[in-house]
């Protein structure tokens, strides 16, 4: 007999099912005791696979990001963004290497990240890229400190440049290139009170011209500018690079 809490004897069995357990006091060593093989591949497909399978994406998208931007950011030095033109990724690697090898390192090792965005709707649409996509990299990039500089015409520039993201290189060429370079010197001409130089026409460059010997280039007179929240290390290869677009500025 069960003991009622008056502590008198009741007339329900010691067994009835009010005496049972919860089922959600089962425990899942308990539960999965009482199944059977197919009923335990089963459970797990329903309650455990989804998470499992969530999770491990979640890992490799993580991993992924740790390993381009982290573990592997050492191997790029520079990374460039240019915008809206059409350059096959063996010119732009090859250039690359060039550059490397000029510096005296190894182009094995280490290496300036060349890369093509499509911020135009129409002409994404026709390259079959994503706009949307590639202009919130860009941002995001920019944001993050992790873009070091641009190449792109004025009109495609001209919201990077209002936003403050490009260096003002009165300040940042020595004074012996500024002068070498006053012909190819970018002054916009709005919200610049100083007239002062925020990129450098590459349509005289011989090296970057170099990527168009077999077909017209999108772009006719692109401009290269620094982007201003690079960090300093970074600033200093991009110095280095408009030395190796234009030779005769010297090293």
């Amino acid at each position: 007999m069960a003991i009622n809490l008056n502590g008198k004897k009741t007339s329900l069995k010691e067994d009835a099912s009010i005496y049972n357990k919860h089922p959600g006091d089962i425990s899942e060593k308990e539960k999965l005791k009482t199944m059977t093989g197919k009923q335990k591949r089963s459970y797990f497909a329903t309650y455990y696979l989804p998470p499992i399978l969530i999770g491990l994406a979640v890992i490799v998208v993580v991993g992924y990001i740790l390993w381009s931007d982290f573990i592997n950011k050492s191997d790029i030095y520079l990374r460039c963004a240019i915008l809206n033109e059409q350059i096959a990724d063996g010119d732009l690697t090859r250039m690359g290497d060039e550059f490397t090898e000029q510096l005296g390192m190894d182009a094995g090792k280490k290496k300036p990240s060349f890369y093509v965005y499509y911020t135009r709707s129409d002409l994404a649409a026709e390259i079959g890229a994503n706009a949307a996509s590639d202009l919130s990299e860009i941002t995001s990039r920019l944001v993050a400190g992790v873009l070091d500089c641009m190449i792109a015409d004025e009109k495609d520039g001209s919201s990077y440049y209002d936003g403050g993201f490009f260096l003002n290189l009165e300040d940042f060429l020595t004074k012996e290139d500024y002068a070498r370079l006053q012909d190819s010197l970018y002054i916009p001409e709005q919200n610049n009170p100083d007239k002062a130089a925020y990129g450098i026409y590459l349509d005289k460059s011989p090296v970057y011209q170099a990527l168009f010997k077999e077909k017209k280039a999108f772009i006719e007179k692109p401009i290269f500018s620094v982007i201003s929240n690079s960090g300093q290390e970074n600033k200093k290869y991009a110095h280095k690079l408009i030395s190796f677009f234009f030779p005769e500025s010297g090293n």
